[in-house]
């Protein structure tokens, strides 16, 4: 027996790989060699009318032909429609090689998931060890054995997909789940749609300040624009292409206020081909023995929330964040280039944001000739309420408040759903910088890579609500990942390094991460 003690946060936990979990996943590997068998043309896509979270590379060709003037619309809220990115795709525009290498593995993909009228089989299969506990775009597994199984159909107004998950010893003590699956109808240019869906608000890759697929998707109700042309009054045609979201959730798992609701909402629109916006805004209300009418909802909307506006504690309508986030491309001599922020708002004062969050990118991409298309990104996020550079720029230099943002005073559980971050995926208090890329070769192979750089949860000396560091920490770590097409399907590998420090105690702690993982669908 193999057991191990991890001492991330300064508390101490115990994680442990016996004999039980190796037949319990060699168990699982068996079944995924009966999958194998059955799926002998399998495929890594199926049939979906989104382009979902958590493919880095199928982002990053999207954005390629949006920044290419292929696809007009904004990208920046996902999941995407394909019914809007399909009728873009028979551009007449001159590419270069490697956005016609794009334009063709996103044809390709986009061909598979609409396709209508036909039941799709996908499966998927993953063993690892330390699953990855901070999590970027790219969808890794969230436990050490997982196997998934389910079915998805599109007709000409309806979309299922039904997804059963089963987890050996979960992080969250949810052995069986249903997260993927959705039922959604038609309506216009409308998708209206129960799901449990990962979402991702924001021009960030590393991670969203406001909303990300760190943790776990939050069973909602949403609503979705399906095409993003063009407001046709010039009062507002301005805008250019826009899209629009909505969704209410039910925050289910055991919290300090059991049966909260999550609100979201987000706006973003594209003046011009080289500039997008984005407008975001959520909210945590209702609940167990917390007030949930139509004036509560009206309060929150107007943002009526804060204690002492005639407003007492107990009739606070919930927990807001709002912001908004700007990407703006164009080239730095011959080599594209783009910048990108997000500043979103912890509190409100007199109807607008304040106690900021931040993050700052800037990104270029190109062809490799020899090896295939690329992207390299540098982000920096910094997650404490007043950010330093903010501070900085008005001239205050007075002390800072930790344990600030994601967390609330009735709502004590915080930005939280099934123990991670709803937001940004390093939680409170963090000052991290990113250096990832990715690169899709002339087999259409990917490879992705990260070194993350900072500071976790740095102002406190002890915040048990942070899921990922509960005393200040110095944090080091290293990814490497990479999915390859075979004859039944995908597989998905990965490998990373960690090392945290416990600046308080003096204590390191480093550790070594890996995961295997095969999907395919027939």
């Amino acid at each position: 027996m193999f057991t191990r003690t991890k001492n991330h946060d300064g508390i101490g936990t115990q994680t442990s790989f016996t004999q039980q979990n190796c037949r319990r996943v060699l168990q699982l590997v068996g079944m995924a060699c009966v999958l194998f068998s059955l799926a002998a043309e399998a495929g890594p896509w199926g049939s979906d009318p989104w382009v979902e979270v958590g493919r880095s590379s199928l982002r990053s060709d999207i954005q390629i032909l949006a920044d290419a003037g292929v696809i007009e619309g904004p990208v920046s809220t996902w999941p995407l429609a394909w019914g809007d990115i399909l009728p873009q795709l028979q551009t007449s525009l001159e590419l270069t090689t490697y956005q016609a290498a794009a334009r063709q593995r996103v044809r390709e993909a986009a061909a598979v998931a609409t396709e209508t009228g036909f039941i799709d089989l996908h499966a998927r299969v993953s063993v690892g060890a330390n699953p990855i506990q901070i999590r970027s775009f790219e969808k890794t597994p969230r436990d050490e054995a997982e196997i998934e199984a389910g079915l998805a159909w599109i007709g000409q107004r309806f979309a299922v997909r039904l997804t059963g998950t089963y987890v050996n010893d979960p992080i969250d003590g949810k052995e069986w789940r249903a997260d993927g699956s959705y039922v959604g109808v038609a309506l216009g240019n409308w998708m209206l749609a129960g799901s449990f869906q990962d979402r991702w608000w924001g021009p960030g890759w590393q991670s969203s300040l406001i909303l990300s697929s760190n943790a776990r998707p939050i069973p909602a109700l949403t609503l979705d624009r399906n095409s993003t042309h063009a407001f046709e009054t010039k009062w507002l045609s301005w805008l250019g292409p826009w899209d629009l979201a909505v969704m209410w959730g039910l925050l289910k798992d055991d919290r300090f206020i059991p049966n909260s609701h999550f609100f979201g909402m987000r706006f973003n629109f594209r003046p011009f081909n080289s500039l997008e916006v984005g407008l975001s805004r959520t909210a945590m209300l209702c609940g167990d023995g917390r007030p949930c009418g139509f004036k509560t909802f009206k309060n929150m909307l107007l943002g009526k929330d804060n204690v002492g506006e005639n407003i007492s504690e107990k009739d606070e309508p919930g927990n807001q964040m709002a912001g908004f986030d700007l990407r703006w491309s164009g080239h730095l001599a011959s080599q594209p280039l783009a910048l990108y922020t997000q500043w979103i708002g912890e509190d409100e004062n007199n109807f607008v944001p304040t106690q900021w969050l931040a993050q700052f990118g800037t990104e270029t991409w190109g062809q490799w000739d020899r090896f295939g298309s690329y992207r390299i990104y540098f982000e920096w996020a910094d997650t404490m309420c007043d950010f330093r550079l903010y501070r900085s720029i008005r001239g205050d230099d007075g002390s800072r408040t930790g344990e600030c943002a994601y967390n609330h005073s009735p709502y004590s559980t915080g930005y939280r759903y099934r123990g991670r971050s709803v937001g940004h995926s390093f939680d409170n208090d963090a000052s991290i910088f990113t250096l990832g890329g990715s690169l899709i070769g002339h087999q259409n192979n990917t490879w992705y890579g990260t070194i993350g750089y900072g500071k976790l949860n740095r102002l406190t000396s002890l915040d048990p609500r942070n899921t990922v560091a509960q005393v200040k920490t110095r944090y080091r770590e290293i990814e490497f990942m990479h999915s390859r097409r075979i004859i039944v399907g995908e597989i998905h590998a990965g490998l990373g390094y960690e090392y945290r420090k416990n600046t308080a105690t003096g204590l390191s702690d480093d550790e070594f991460h890996g995961f295997l993982e095969w999907q395919g669908t027939f």
